[in-house]
């Protein structure tokens, strides 16, 4: 049977009623609205796919100006939804149309609200003029109506673009004083022109000072709202890279274009945007035909075999860009670059070039996020504790999903994989663990040798203490994966 998708991408409209200066669509105004035949048909395919949980985010455009489109969407899902499956709602909006009463039938049905926010007017002016004041007075009614919801529920997006550097650490404080717990900050994903070499240094400034206000805060409330200092433990130097550097090529999404067409990412749709070069080589890779096709989850379980091909997605120790070679970066194995801004460098079609700004951006957060752990003593936050305890609840549900398949085979092969189970699926150190210790699996040797990893990480496993403070070992149940890879 194919899996289905773990997230399915709704583009309910390819309109906005904001224009982003620094938007990836371009197209919106020749984009129509999806109607309902289609999302019901795309509902359907993926509700009807199996699985035990299904992330359903609803975004355009903007998506609340087709509420009534949205809400007819989760009562579907909620009445037709498999009893086995697990369905979460999440919506990505810039937050001008949102009120008190639509904000309670949202956290009625449990929505998740990504709400995009610069912060103050001089960055937010940017994103939307005039748009500061509406958001200011929405956020004191959710501190005041809805303050569970608030700290639980909702997450700021702030997209920091050059011009705005300066105004960063003041923007995130002001977001913090309203009482948001959860602030997501990333680069621009299109190219920046205004960034220049002095750009980097104000960026160190600000983040030095985020650093700063952070560490007292967790001190004072043991809340950590900026996310990059709530990552996980920045990992060592050999730590494993992985496969792919975004989730897209994995077969894990199902995003449906305002005409129903689905793709692997929103961000490679070219109904929405005006595509470059290498956006426009790599889309019909990601392009899986017609939501409503009942082959559409073959295609997209096929894709991490095609998208292999594709150097834009893969290969990240050979990416570089101006300010060194990434198999030279100690944080190669934590930095986040999205495939889609190295297609939006102006005339690009070098798929190992990745743009400053996103280089420069990573470097200087994931330093301040192992200055965090020395400024803390290294205890992880309540966000890393629930992203490991999402990953075991994963690999719970696989392990049953995986012993419901093995009792429902012929009495065969019923037995061959009984005798199967009693080989370790991860092979460990003959030498016997101390009282106390955990033992931590490691990758193949000959994986690890392509890699260039030396064999004292690569070939057999690491005894590792859970009081340990140095950083690769820190949470060594953050990297238990086959093979050493990260577990998502």
């Amino acid at each position: 049977m194919t899996e289905p998708p773990e997230n399915l991408i709704l583009l309910l409209s390819g309109r906005c009623n904001l224009s982003c200066d620094y938007c990836y669509q371009d197209r919106r105004q020749v984009s129509s609205a999806m109607d309902w035949e289609t999302l019901e048909a795309a509902l359907r395919a993926v509700l009807s796919g199996g699985g035990s949980r299904l992330g359903v985010e609803f975004t355009g455009g903007e998506p609340l100006l087709q509420i009534s489109l949205l809400q007819r969407a989760v009562r579907y899902v909620e009445r037709h939804r498999p009893r086995s499956m697990n369905v979460s709602f999440s919506l990505s909006t810039n937050g001008t149309l949102l009120t008190a009463r639509l904000a309670s039938w949202l956290f009625t049905h449990d929505f998740k609200v990504r709400l995009s926010f610069d912060g103050l007017p001089a960055a937010q002016n940017l994103r939307g003029p005039g748009t500061f004041p509406v958001l200011d007075r929405f956020f004191d009614v959710l501190r005041s109506e809805f303050p569970t919801q608030l700290r639980k529920s909702v997450t700021v997006s702030t997209t920091l673009v050059a011009s705005a550097i300066p105004a960063l650490a003041a923007s995130i404080r002001y977001l913090m004083d309203k009482g948001v717990a959860e602030i997501a900050i990333a680069p621009r994903l299109t190219w920046d022109p205004e960034w220049s070499a002095q750009s980097r240094d104000r960026l160190q400034e600000q983040v030095n000072e985020i650093l700063a206000f952070s560490a007292d805060h967790w001190r004072r409330t043991r809340e950590l709202p900026v996310g990059f200092l709530a990552r996980p433990p920045v990992r060592d130097t050999h730590a494993p890279v992985g496969e792919f550097l975004c989730v897209a090529p994995t077969g894990s999404c199902l995003a449906v274009d305002p005409d129903g067409r689905a793709f692997a990412c929103p961000l490679f749709v070219d109904s929405l945007a005006t595509l470059p070069a290498l956006a426009r080589k790599a889309s019909p890779t990601l392009y899986l035909g017609d939501a409503a096709d009942p082959t559409v989850l073959r295609r997209l379980a096929s894709l991490p075999r095609k998208a292999n091909r594709l150097r834009i997605f893969t290969d990240k120790v050979s990416k570089r860009s101006s300010y060194g070679a990434c198999a030279d970066c100690r944080f190669v194995a934590d930095c986040r670059v999205c495939p889609a801004s190295i297609c939006h460098i102006p005339g690009n079609r070098d798929p190992d070039l990745v743009p400053d700004f996103i280089c420069a951006f990573n470097q200087v957060t994931l330093a301040a996020r192992e200055r965090f752990d020395g400024m803390t003593g290294g205890e992880p936050s309540d966000a890393w504790y629930a992203e490991v305890r999402g990953t075991l609840d994963k690999i719970a549900e696989a392990i049953t999903s995986a012993t419901g398949q093995a009792r429902g085979g012929s009495a065969h092969a019923g037995g061959q994989r009984s005798r199967e189970r009693k080989t370790p699926l991860t092979k460990r150190t003959t030498k016997p663990a101390r009282a106390g210790w955990r033992t931590r699996p490691a990758p193949t040797l000959r994986k690890a040798e392509q890699r260039g990893v030396p064999a004292r990480s690569a070939g057999t496993c690491e005894d590792v203490h859970p009081r340990s403070k140095r950083a690769d070992n820190r949470h060594p149940t953050r990297y238990g994966g086959r093979d050493g890879k990260k577990v998502r």
